[in-house]
Formats: structure tokens, sequence, C-alpha cells
């Protein structure tokens, strides 16, 4: 029999509740913008006076999350901490919402374990502090998720229509909900008319279908031809990653290095301990969930438990582990067919509402085999070790003020080197990687892309697409436009600056050198020299070369 929720229940999760809003609130400044956030404030500037045939649709067809971030930064401003604090809030009601969840699965008791674990989920917190539609993402999924069970228990046609709708609006978010979808149909086991409960989910996930075929059509298909995710995880091994996202779950897990501050692999963390304890924080959490497999099981076949609890159990775990492997494998077998897609610890988070709930029902049935008046304790005694493994990675994301970026650098020596009438040249996509902190610097001046494609590339696209032939071809073309360009603006005696490229990397298959050196070598045939304005952040000038004597 599980526990409802009485008023010391709702008192805990909102002392949860506060602290989950505290961590994911605190430091929200501090940070400068990484390549990802400064896209955000692209898009979010632009939104309205994009170029025609620009990417901003297929970049990750999140135009939503967009449009719901201008309504909030023409309230509360454009700062880095601003642009963060939706994210911030979403991941603070996710907490309770997810405990409601996991009570509906399992119990109060379930509940409560869940919102303790994603207060102090690393993983969560540092999607709080990131200014993009992940944290609003996961918000949405678990609401989705949360209708779903009380459609399938209450067996109403308002909850259905909820979560239809709910459905609908994460798949327009984010289209990785897709692989979200097929897996709800487990839900169906927890109905006690298994019959009209499917249906009614077959008549729901149809009618979602429909409503987001005019925009899978605009957006996601665009996307997909365009290889806009061919960069996700090409340095992954595929055969690891759903492990490897499982264990980045956990309540210390092993992050991936793109996660800034966060993962011990990234150059941007700060380590405030040493390698065996790192490594014993991330151990303890899997041990410890083996463990409680392993007791949970043989007493099982023991008959500790009651044929009718042991049923229902295991639909519950059934469920929640079809919710939480199903879009992952799903991702992982697209992945397979196309290309390495599959990142750990970003796009699967799509899971991560159900593994959440899913080792909170591991914790509270464990407890369940304790005395009844010790449950609570013994509850608490399984908690206290894994949030404390939480702790250190928490750590790494709260530092005091860690150093600039060297896009904030940059854009700031260019603000004080450039005036109105001058031009800016940037190679690879650096434009779009300097253009928050140019706009915070007050930079006065106007910043072009080579080549030209890129002007209406708002991100990241497949890199491999630059060094097409199709694309090679029309560089000789597009230099000769700049030089056009850049003719008129040394008439109107302003300076050329340009940016060396700093994503370029030599020796790898997406070497962007002969692209760069096709402009470079239009300029030097055109009469122009390159002077060095700036060697610690890659700036360069461009002046007429002197007439020979």
């Amino acid at each position: 029999m599980t526990l409802r929720p009485g008023p010391r229940w709702w008192l805990l999760i909102a002392l949860l509740t506060l602290a989950a809003g505290g961590l994911r609130g605190y430091g929200l400044g501090h940070r400068h913008f990484w390549f990802d956030e400064s896209c955000t404030f692209l898009y979010v500037h632009d939104l309205f006076d994009w170029p025609a045939g620009s990417s901003l649709l297929a970049e990750s067809t999140n135009l939503p999350y967009y449009l719901l971030l201008r309504g909030w930064t023409a309230l509360f401003g454009e700062s880095e901490a601003a642009f963060r604090w939706l994210s911030a809030l979403a991941a603070t009601l996710t907490v309770p919402l997810l405990a409601m969840l996991a009570c509906q699965f399992a119990g109060a008791r379930c509940g409560a374990v869940a919102a303790a674990l994603a207060a102090l989920n690393p993983l969560h917190i540092y999607y709080a502090h990131e200014a993009r539609a992940y944290a609003v993402w996961v918000l949405l999924l678990t609401l989705a998720l949360t209708l779903l069970v009380r459609a399938v228990r209450a067996a109403g046609r308002g909850w259905w229509w909820g979560f239809g709708v709910v459905l609908w609006v994460c798949l327009c978010t984010h289209y990785f909900t897709i692989y979200l979808v097929p897996a709800t149909l487990a839900a169906v086991l927890l109905a006690e008319k298994r019959v009209a409960a499917l249906r009614r989910w077959a008549l729901t996930v149809a009618l979602v279908a429909l409503a987001f075929a005019p925009y899978a059509l605009a957006a996601v298909v665009p996307a997909a031809r365009g290889g806009g995710s061919a960069w996700i995880a090409e340095t992954f091994e595929p055969w690891a990653s759903v492990p490897r996202t499982l264990w980045a779950f956990l309540p210390a897990g092993a992050y991936p290095a793109h996660l800034r501050g966060l993962s011990v692999a990234s150059p941007d963390t700060v380590l405030l301990a040493g390698a065996k304890l790192t490594a014993l924080s991330e151990l303890v959490p899997v041990l410890m969930f083996l463990a409680m497999t392993a007791v949970l099981l043989v007493r099982r076949r023991q008959g500790n438990a009651s044929a009718v609890e042991s049923a229902g159990a295991g639909r519950v775990s059934l469920v929640l582990a079809v919710l939480t492997l199903g879009p992952l494998l799903a991702a992982w077998c697209y992945s397979l067919l196309v290309r390495p897609v599959y990142l750990v610890g970003r796009y699967d988070m799509v899971a991560w509402p159900a593994a959440v709930v899913l080792q909170a029902l591991a914790v509270s049935s464990f407890a369940e085999r304790a005395p009844r008046a010790r449950r609570g304790l013994a509850a608490a005694v399984v908690c206290v070790p894994l949030l404390l493994c939480s702790l250190l990675p928490v750590a790494r994301l709260l530092p005091a003020q860690p150093p600039p970026s060297r896009a904030h650098l940059r854009a700031e020596r260019l603000a004080a080197l450039c005036g109105p009438g001058d031009l800016v040249i940037a190679f690879s996509y650096d434009r779009d990687y300097l253009r928050y902190d140019l706009h915070r610097a007050g930079f006065r001046g106007r910043i072009v892309s080579f080549p030209s494609w890129l002007e209406l590339q708002l991100g990241w696209v497949d890199t491999r697409s630059d060094l097409s032939p199709e694309r090679m071809a029309r560089l000789p073309e597009d230099a000769q436009a700049l030089l056009g360009i850049i003719h008129d603006v040394l008439a109107r005696d302003g300076r050329v600056w340009l940016l060396a490229d700093s994503m370029d990397r030599a020796g790898s298959a997406y070497d962007r050198r002969p692209i760069n050196g096709a402009l470079l070598q239009a300029l030097r045939d055109a009469g122009f020299e390159f002077g060095l304005a700036d060697e610690a952040r890659m700036i360069f000038y461009l002046a007429r070369r002197p007439a020979a004597d």
C-alpha cells in the first residue's frame, strides 16, 4: 500500500524546492556565454528580422522557446543572468512536479526521494545555468508524463487532452521528443481498463502527430536534410552511449567534456578534489543502485512481498524502465543508421525525468523492506550518501568567478579597436560566437562572415557541408564580392580587421584552411597586406601594400 501525501510531505517538498531554487539561481551571471548560448542571444535578438533562407528554424527546431525567451528578456533585460533565469525557474519548478509524478507511480515516499535526488542532481543544475531550451524542455516532458499517468489511471478525457497538448508543445520545443512518444505506450499497463486506455492513447498520439506534421515539414525535415546534427557526437563511441548516459543520469555521474564546469574532462572545469575522490563520487552511486537491485530481486524471489504488491511494483518498474530506455535506444538506433549523432547528457535529457523516478522507486522499494516504523529512516540512510556524492560536482558548478572567456576578451578588444565605420571579417563561426559579447562590449562596427553562406547560418552546421565541391566552387565569387565591400569601407575612411579562425582544426577531417586561404589569397592578389593588431586575440588589420618604387 502506497503512502499518500500529507501536510508534512508538502512541507518537505516545499523545502526541497527552495533548496533547488537556491542552487539553480546562484551564480547565473558568473560565467560568460559559450557558443550555444551566444547563438541563443542571436536567435532571440534577431527573431523577427532574420534573413530569408536562414537556418533559424532548422537549428534545433525549438522556435517556441525563443519566442518565450524573447518576451522574457523584454521584461527582465539581456544580461547573461536574465537569459538564464528562465532556465533556472523551469528547472526549479521541475522538482515539485517530478515529486508529484513519482508520487503517482509509487506513493509519497517515492515522491519525496525523487524530489531530493532531483534537487541536487548535478546534470539538472547544469542545464538550469544555461541559456538553452533543455531546462524548459525537461519541465514540459515531466508535465507530459504526469498528465499521462493521471490519464491512464483516471480514464478522463480531459487528462488525455491535456497530455496531448503538452506532448505537442514538447515536440515543438525539441523534436527529440519523438523518441519518447512510442515509449509512452507502456503507461497503458497502469490502467485498470487497458483496452480503453490503449484506444485513447492511440487516438491522442494520432491527433498530436497530425498537429505536429506542419511544423515537422517546415523545421524538422530541413534540419535532418541539412546535416545540422552531424556534429553532435562524432567523437563518442556509439556502443557506449546508452550506458554512459545512464551513468550521467545518476546523482553523481561521469559527465562528457562539453559540460563546462561540470565535467572533469572540460578545460573550463575547476577541479576541487583529487582524482581518487572524484572517481569514488562517481562509482558509489553505481555500486549502491546495483546492490539495492540485487537485494530487491533476492527478497522478492524469497516471497517477502505479496503477489498483488509484487505485480503492482513490477508493472511500475517496467513502465519506468521503458520510459527511460525506450527513448535512449530509439535515438541510438537512429544514430547507427545515419552517423553517430548521440550526445551523452544533452538531447538524452528526453529520458531524464523517468530515470530519476526510477532511481527514486529503487530507493523507496528498498526502504519498504525495513520495519514499518523505520522505513523513512531507511530511505534517508540510502539518500544521504547519494546526495553527498552529488555535492562535489555541484560545487564545481558554483565557482565564485571563473576567468573571462576567450570570446569575451576578444570582443572587448574589438570594441576598443573598431569605430562605427569599421568592418570585421570573421572566418568560420566566430561571428556567431562573438555576437553577444560584442553587443555587451558596445561594439560599433560591422561584422561579416566568410564564406557568404555563413551569413545565413545562425549557429552551427555540419562542417563537412562547408567543404562540399559545390560550395568550394563558390569561394572565388564570394571573395570578389567581399573585396567590393572592403573597397567601399576603405573609401569611406573605415578600417578593416580580420579575425584568425579560432575554430579551425588543422589536420582534422574538417580542416577549413582551404576556405580561409581562398580569401587571403584574393586579398593579396588585390594588393593588400596584413598587420598584427593583437597577437593574443588573433586580430589582424588590413592595409594596402605600398607601391613599388
